[in-house]
């Protein structure tokens, strides 16, 4: 198989000096030591003394060629020496916790680990499927993934949450939280509705949480059906009853609150019986309701349907070229990073790229810098994060020392 160089030429004193500014994010952003320096241009003995290492504690997991065929281990082939290296410590000291690997260098030294680091730096990494799509990033749709399953959704609650079918709720300016809740009440028949009860009961939990965040994020309208109540008995009546949870003018600031506020009065009205008559089980809200006749429902639906709804403090998700720029300020170009410090992603396995960020996002791998960055992950972006970095071609790096002054 043909070896592809990205070579790239550095002053190991500039390289040392540079890195001590990147912040704090564990041993990943720290300054070179000078064992660490010198294996980034290691010589036949290091080398060598790296195979044999290879050999008695890592060939059985990652190959002697350093491409892993078991499913959701990392390929090392042309890995980054620094960050072998430091995993390998993390790893050897229980920072990075993992019984196989606990075991497997537990009694290495640190000569002996950076020389395995430095033997599988050397070796060329494995490319990526012939059949792999390398088509670019487009900065696409984020939420192409659930057009499809919201098309059953635009009859009744419009393109973007904003119903213009009378009696029909808007879903706009909801929290996620509360579409989640309200889906999983309809699924699980907790609210009585046969025909949302089909609807949700196809969706899985990922989907219906991507669509809580769609139509969060959109710009809510107040609904076209006002209603003929007498709105200012029914702002009376919202304070004394209603305001404590959904907030005065009806859009509420808790996750788990609904937001009245243009709200369809039909559909408020309806949704009101419900609570009162049982069909939709609520004690806090059969408190709230209980009692009230027809005339003082109708004026609290004119009330809050006259209130011009808020959009939701909710960030719109990136699209995964956004997620891509921000991997690239570590990891460079398509997953090739040309700092020893940080590893290359491209090509590599994607259960395991996959298995690391859920990780990250769990918080069982301690990383300020890339829990930070990962948090806000969903379970799509990290599918495409994964997708574009495995079917990446990867570069190995080649380090060539050059005399350089040492400004520090």
């Amino acid at each position: 198989m043909a070896r592809t160089f990205y070579v790239t030429v550095i002053c190991a004193a500039l390289l040392a000096a540079s890195s001590a500014a990147v912040g704090q994010g564990g041993l990943a952003t720290q300054p070179l030591t000078d064992p660490e320096r010198a294996a980034l241009t290691p010589g036949r003995s290091m080398i060598e003394l790296g195979r044999n290492v290879a050999v008695r504690a890592c060939a059985d997991c990652h190959g002697m060629d350093g491409v892993s065929t078991a499913e959701g281990l990392p390929h090392l082939a042309g890995q980054r020496t620094v960050y072998l290296h430091r995993v390998l410590q993390a790893y050897r000291s229980g920072e990075r916790g993992s019984d196989p690997m606990n075991h497997a260098i537990g009694f290495l030294n640190d000569e002996a680990l950076i020389a395995v680091s430095a033997y599988y730096a050397s070796l060329a990494p494995p490319l990526p499927p012939a059949e792999a799509d390398m088509a670019p990033i487009e900065a696409g749709d984020v939420f192409s993934g659930i057009r499809d399953d919201m098309k059953k959704c635009v009859r009744c609650h419009g393109e973007d949450g904003n119903s213009s079918a009378s009696g029909m709720p808007n879903l706009s300016a909801q929290a996620p939280e509360y579409f989640v809740a309200s889906m999983n009440a309809y699924a699980a028949g907790e609210r009585n509705h046969k025909l949302m009860a089909r609807l949700v009961g196809g969706l899985d939990e990922q989907t219906i949480a991507e669509m809580g965040v769609f139509y969060a994020v959109q710009a809510p309208t107040a609904t076209k059906t006002k209603g003929d109540g007498d709105p200012e008995a029914g702002r009376a009546l919202a304070d004394e009853k209603c305001a404590s949870c959904h907030g005065g003018d009806g859009n509420a600031a808790g996750a788990d609150m609904p937001s009245l506020a243009g709200q369809d009065a039909r559909y408020f009205v309806k949704a009101m019986e419900a609570y009162q008559d049982g069909s939709r089980p609520h004690e806090q809200m059969l408190g709230a309701v209980e009692g009230l006749d027809a005339e003082q429902l109708a004026n609290l639906a004119t009330f809050y349907a006259a209130q011009q709804p808020v959009r939701r403090d909710v960030r719109m998700p990136l699209t995964t070229a956004e997620w891509i720029e921000r991997c690239e300020r570590c990891h460079g170009i398509d997953g090739n990073s040309t700092d020893p410090r940080f590893p290359m992603l491209a090509g590599q396995n994607a259960a395991y790229l996959e298995a690391a960020l859920e990780s990250y996002v769990s918080g069982s791998r301690s990383n300020s810098i890339m829990h930070a960055m990962s948090d806000p992950l969903s379970e799509s972006d990290i599918a495409r994060i994964v997708r574009h970095y495995a079917t990446r071609t990867p570069k190995a790096l080649v380090y060539m020392q050059l005399p350089c002054e040492d400004n520090q």
